[in-house]
């Protein structure tokens, strides 16, 4: 937890209110190790489309439509660092921002750096990291399609002080809510059958209401990689009751 987390707890308990949830990035499942927001985002957009293909017809004006699929959804946001806000609240502490966590306490390059390299793609996995953005009751697991790294302002060495950071994530078609209904799937096992419009998470929302038990079905056909599933693979779709 970082020094502005720990200021903000601490006037929350004085306050007698909890602390504001954070708005987090986690990368590859490590909870851990997540990139919390230093400030919480004013918005987010997640983007979910039908596609459609148009061929002209003879002795028509209106072309015939076919509805090919659904692609994957994004996720786009905002997220915003500033130095400067760190060096003010170290200063109202009395400088306990430097003895608990040294000089480089308000250094925002570490983070800046992580979240650029969300995506590289993994020597070993041949793939980028698997990224979820968890904020509330919103859920959104994909993989980074883009990084907008926008400098702001700058120390007398060059070092970045304040950043603005667009993340679009693309992944699961939906985003997981606590509103949602319960599962869905009945109490047998079931097969599906992967086709080109469809995706791992798809099946796992459809059959279950919740997105995150794609795992369940990956254990259950031996899947190791989610975006590497052949057209016309039939999967296993387990009871809800199978653990």
């Amino acid at each position: 937890m970082g020094f502005s987390e720990l200021l903000k707890n601490g006037a929350a308990k004085l306050s007698g209110k909890s602390p504001a949830q954070k708005a987090a990035i986690v990368v590859d499942d490590d909870k851990d190790n997540a990139i919390v927001a230093q400030f919480n985002p004013s918005e987010y957009r997640i983007v979910e489309r039908s596609q459609y293909t148009e061929e002209t017809r003879r002795k028509s004006d209106t072309p015939s439509v076919q509805y090919t699929g659904r692609p994957l959804a994004t996720l786009t946001v905002k997220l915003y660092f500033d130095c400067d806000t760190m060096l003010s609240a170290a200063n109202l502490a009395s400088g306990a921002a430097a003895a608990l966590f040294g000089d480089d306490s308000n250094d925002i390059t570490e983070t800046l750096e992580r979240l650029s390299d969300l995506t590289i793609i993994d020597g070993e996995g041949h793939e980028p990291p698997s990224v979820e953005f968890i904020w509330g009751a919103t859920d959104f697991i994909g993989y980074a399609e883009s990084v907008v790294t926008t400098y702001l302002m700058f120390d007398q060495s060059g070092k970045p002080l304040r950043a603005t950071v667009d993340l679009t994530l693309r992944g699961t078609n939906g985003f997981i809510c606590e509103e949602q209904s319960p599962y869905q799937s009945p109490d047998r096992t079931k097969a599906r059958i992967m086709t080109e419009d469809n995706s791992i998470w798809n099946i796992a929302k459809n059959e279950y209401g919740d997105v995150r038990e794609w795992r369940r079905i990956a254990d259950a056909n031996g899947i190791m990689n989610p975006l590497d599933i052949p057209v016309g693979e039939v999967l296993r779709v387990p009871s809800i009751n199978d653990r």
